[in-house]
């Protein structure tokens, strides 16, 4: 009985206490919140008074939500889904418009990248509506009791937040295929939530779809570098800016002097007089602080860079950044990211993850809804037990740059293996019907020389 398990679900939610808080600074920081985990670092390794001085320069540059934003485009062109017959076909064509999988997807995929985990829960919406919620890894955890498979989730907990924001007060949800249970974290009964079902899942499955990143392991382990670098960016550029702020001002300093109140404006006239007591010449002088933040804002970048190379990114021409042009710089560096592995991985879970929810979550979702009165039959599209539906992503590519892609285009044309036509096309998806047309009867296009190829068809030898 799963209501047997509950000290063991507790107690496995406290060992896993530190990855979900991780997670929730990861999320945190992603949407917006960075200055916080900046301004807290930095007060606890600078003195006091230095702190103060600086606080209202730190630069909270947020690397991590452009990164995590660059990486996760498996949606940026939506997959074709493909069901068995006509009525499953539009079974799968209902759910996928309203549920807005293709949206949903591109949050889920965010998320799997800054957590390599996330779930989908289906769900009636306030209207009466079929909807869907992507769950960051923050909101939930899943156990196994399997013996031949512990990679598989057997048993999904879901954090419901707290009522009064206390630890003990944490309400759970917790599912396996045949049962439901809820109670507080500190033990408490929350019976309320167990008066209709009885504590059985009537869905007869774990109604989420959890879309875990590492095969070989149930709960993946943490990539530890997402936070460090997403606050040591923003610290060092923060640090360079305090630099340069003394940097500004000069120390004035004095030897067997007897120096009055001195003021510093201009025009200003200092009466300075030697110290009667020392037989030394008195002296002034001044000292001007140097800060060598170009090296600073070097050793950023190239760190950077050697971070995104581990994360299987490749880095193109980033050209010279110095302190000058830091925030372009680092734009730049993000638009230069070839991502399409990462994608290619990506999308072999998603495919995964879509045949799930489309072929087995869902028709037993629509079972459960109109069977409960939760939902109107006459708002759902038919029943069908499995759509059999095949997910099916456009293979991604190499990114190429725009003096790579002229080059490709006109080795083709000189081959004769493409039309000028085509040549278009491929250098300017973006160009209607009538642009095309209006180019080829220029009978040029920038970049590839004098070739006057105008046949629409590769011509015969």
């Amino acid at each position: 009985m799963l209501k047997d398990k509950r000290k063991q679900i507790i107690q496995y939610v406290k060992d896993h206490a530190s990855f979900i808080k991780h997670n929730a600074e990861v999320l945190d920081i992603y949407e917006g919140n960075l200055r916080y985990y900046v301004d807290k670092s930095m007060r606890a390794s600078l003195s006091e008074r230095y702190y103060n001085s600086i606080k209202d320069r730190i630069l909270p540059i947020n690397v991590l939500k452009r990164y995590a934003d660059k990486v996760s485009t498996t949606y940026s062109r939506p997959p074709t889904r493909t069901a068995k017959d006509e009525s499953s076909q539009e079974f799968v064509d209902f759910f996928s418009e309203k549920l807005e999988l293709n949206v949903s997807g591109g949050i889920a995929d965010t998320y799997s990248n800054l957590f390599k985990g996330f779930a989908w829960e289906p769900y009636v919406d306030k209207s009466g509506k079929p909807a869907i919620r992507e769950l960051a890894f923050d909101r939930f955890l899943v156990m196994s009791e399997s013996a031949s498979s512990p990679e598989e989730e057997t048993i999904f907990i879901k954090f419901m937040g707290s009522k009064d924001g206390t630890e003990d007060n944490i309400l759970l949800h917790v599912y396996t295929d045949e049962e439901f249970d809820a109670f507080y974290m500190g033990g408490g009964e929350a019976s309320e939530y167990l008066v209709e079902n009885k504590g059985v899942n009537v869905i007869r499955r774990i109604p989420f779809v959890y879309g875990k990143r590492q095969k070989s392991r149930l709960i993946p382990v943490l990539d530890s570098d997402i936070i460090a670098f997403a606050k040591a960016i923003p610290i060092m550029l923060s640090d360079a800016a305090g630099a340069q702020m003394f940097q500004c001002f000069s120390i004035l300093w004095a030897i067997d002097v007897d120096l009055a109140e001195l003021k510093m404006s201009p025009n200003a006239i200092w009466d300075i007089k030697s110290d009667r007591s020392s037989d030394k010449n008195p002296q002034i002088g001044t000292v001007k602080p140097e800060a060598d933040t170009d090296k600073v804002v070097s050793f950023v970048i190239n760190m950077f860079v050697m971070w995104l190379e581990t994360k299987g990114v490749r880095v193109g021409s980033i050209g010279s950044i110095d302190a000058g042009n830091i925030a372009s710089g680092i734009s730049k560096i993000i638009d230069e990211m070839d991502v399409w592995e990462i994608k290619k991985r990506s999308q072999k879970w998603f495919k995964k993850d879509e045949e799930e929810l489309l072929n087995d979550l869902l028709p037993k979702m629509h079972q459960y809804w109109v069977g409960s009165g939760m939902i109107d039959p006459r708002e759902l599209p038919a029943y069908v037990e499995n759509p059999e539906c095949v997910v099916t992503f456009e293979e991604p590519t190499p990114m190429l740059s725009r003096i790579e892609e002229l080059t490709n285009v006109e080795k083709e044309l000189d081959l004769g293996t493409m039309t000028l036509k085509q040549a278009i096309e491929v250098l300017h998806p973006d160009y209607t019907t009538e642009q095309v047309e209006e180019v080829l009867s220029q009978g040029v296009i920038n970049g590839l020389g004098q070739n006057q190829v105008r046949d629409t068809e590769i011509p015969e030898a």
